[in-house]
């Protein structure tokens, strides 16, 4: 029988140290301090590629004291208070300063036999550099589905009991019913069985079937879903301001499971749904997964807010369907993994068309025609109301609003004197963000009523609180500004200046196919397109992994969002390319995954 168990995975304080020391530590010491300090050569008898030689030191004492900043001579030498290393050009102070925090930390070394073992005295790749060694990862080798191995001792009892016989593992003793009942119920729906279905008595299989066709299944596994998505009902930061319709981005997750949507359709419709099926309400909703990040609304560096916003939509697009960190590409070639810094604005200028809206979506015509009726009926009923609560608020909204565009920069002051025609995309995406800046003076307007004006407010909002008035069908959702795409630039490194959409280098792919229409540039359909090819070597093999991850703590891949060398390689890998493999066959149903898993 399967192990089955149910665990919150929460990444702890040593993971979080481990992958401090990986992001901004290891880089540091490999790029500046290997050369000369690692493997054969050890100036001043003096190693850095391990905690134990940091620690015990050369000729002048030990490097790092552990807990001790002030007393470590490497401090010492990066800030040129003694030696000066690197010798000829001062670290950069945010690399002093992770390097400080490292120390004060305790000098958190990851353990010996994963990173050290690939990285201990290895110099970087060149810069702009893909080898075939990088090709030649097993994460970016296609998809193969090897023959499943005899059935040997006879305890296996179908293609996943014998990938893991295969490996010479002993399996434990059979569950007893009530004990395999539990692990499956909690395991697919996150909640135990009741009474009633413990006293049922069903065959293991009709347990498995009721269970996936269950509600409890769609929302346990959308929560799943939401969680890497970023999910969130408020923007985050200071103001966290709610989110009101972003239930139903979520609501669409839920459907989407409870349905059995083929996973390459899911992906496809929350990169790309206006594009791919823009009359599919479901679609239309599915592209809120491209407005989950966070954003404040008293941000006056829209530009900068921008790129925030943008650089969020390709680290998580990279995280979630690819596997692969991409964040470090941000501002130079990637220390470990084949990811160019082009690579990384490459993936974001599939992005580079987007426009945010709040609109109204239906899922029928006739939904559509019933709700207008219902709201003629209510903007009459309360028109006197409204008028009289738009007079109070007014005066406010006239003195704050310009004020607020005031404080904007003048690059995007600047916008808003333009006639919206001449905008270009560029302009438009700014200025969609800056009106968020400038309307939230609006939203706040009531906050500034005092005396009389506050009573007789807070008596209208009750008053049109009591006439019924129809649900609101607004969604958070994406459209795009036309057939042209704004350009995507690389801000500084060496590769600086504009970049199109293409994939990452080392998958050696074609260039996208990319065909604008009238209102969209096309681009996040190609991307999805390229996700969703059967022959994709990462999308099948990163979902499965997720998907054994949930039934077991641990994936086939311990690092589920990260396939690159810096991640484990696979415990099992012809399980995960048989399960890979079946998955697509299936038609990319998770449910039938699921199956294949508990029933194994």
């Amino acid at each position: 029988m399967t192990r089955i168990c149910l665990l919150v995975v929460l990444l702890s304080p040593a993971a979080r140290a481990d992958d401090f020391f990986e992001k901004s530590v290891r880089p540091v010491l490999v790029e500046h301090c290997f050369k000369c300090h690692a493997g054969d050569k050890q100036k001043g008898g003096l190693r850095l590629d391990s905690r134990a030689a940091l620690v015990t030191g050369g000729d002048t004492g030990p490097a790092v004291s552990p807990g001790q900043p002030a007393g470590s001579l490497l401090l010492k030498a990066v800030r040129h208070e003694d030696l000066e290393m690197p010798p000829g050009k001062k670290l950069s102070d945010d690399q002093i300063a992770a390097l400080a925090k490292w120390v004060r930390d305790g000098a958190v070394w990851p353990a010996e036999g994963t990173a050290d073992k690939k990285f201990s005295g290895q110099s970087l790749r060149k810069p702009g550099q893909i080898t075939d060694a990088d090709r030649n990862w097993w994460a970016f080798q296609p998809v193969k589905n090897p023959p499943v191995p005899a059935a040997g001792d006879g305890w296996a009892r179908g293609p996943i009991d014998r990938f893991v016989a295969a490996t010479g593992v002993t399996p434990a003793p059979e569950a007893a019913p009530l004990a395999l009942l539990r692990r499956v119920t909690f395991d697919l729906t996150g909640l135990p069985p009741t009474p009633a279905e413990v006293a049922a008595a069903e065959p293991f299989e009709q347990v498995v079937d009721r269970l996936l066709a269950s509600p409890a299944y769609a929302e346990r596994s959308a929560r799943l879903w939401l969680d890497l998505v970023r999910y969130a009902d408020s923007d985050g930061y200071r103001v966290d301001h709610p989110r009101p319709h972003a239930w139903k981005y979520r609501d669409y997750v839920v459907r989407s499971f409870a349905a059995d949507k083929p996973y390459d359709r899911f992906v496809r419709e929350q990169l790309a749904g206006d594009e791919v099926a823009p009359a599919d309400p479901d679609a239309v909703l599915a592209t809120g997964y491209l407005r989950q990040w966070a954003y404040e609304y008293n941000q006056r560096d829209v530009k900068g807010q921008w790129a925030v916003v943008q650089n969020d939509l390709t680290d998580v697009t990279a995280d979630v369907f690819l596997g692969l960190g991409f964040g470090c590409a941000r501002c130079h070639d990637h220390k470990f993994d084949p990811i160019l810094q082009t690579d990384y604005f490459a993936l974001q200028a599939f992005f580079a068309g987007l426009s945010f809206r709040d609109e109204p979506v239906f899922p029928t015509a006739t939904a559509r025609t019933e709700y207008q009726a219902r709201l003629v009926v209510w903007e009459k009923a309360t028109a006197d109301l409204r008028a009289e609560t738009d007079s109070l608020l007014e005066p406010i909204r006239r003195k704050d609003m310009p004020l607020a565009q005031s404080r904007l920069t003048d690059d995007i002051r600047a916008i808003f004197d333009k006639p919206a025609a001449s905008r270009t995309t560029a302009d438009k995406q700014l200025h969609e963000l800056a009106v968020r800046q400038v309307d939230y003076e609006a939203v706040r307007a009531p906050e500034k009523l005092k005396g009389g004006d506050k009573a007789r407010y807070d008596e209208l909002r009750k008053r049109l609180a009591a006439v019924p008035k129809p649900a609101d069908p607004t969604a958070m959702v994406v459209r795009e500004h036309g057939p042209e795409a704004s350009s995507t630039v690389v801000p500084a490194g060496r590769h600086k200046g504009p970049v199109g959409p293409a994939f990452p280098t080392v998958f050696g792919a074609a260039a996208p196919a990319i065909t604008p229409g009238e209102t969209s540039t096309g681009r996040r359909r190609a991307l999805a397109d390229w996700l969703t090819d059967p022959a994709h070597p990462l999308t099948a093999r990163v979902m499965v992994n997720r998907v054994w991850q949930q039934h077991f703590g641990t994936g086939l891949v311990a690092t589920a969002s990260d396939y690159g060398t810096l991640g484990d390689r696979p415990s099992h890998p012809e399980l995960l390319d048989h399960l890979a493999a079946t998955f697509v066959a299936d038609g990319w149903s998770l449910k039938r995954l699921h199956e294949r898993i508990v029933l194994s």
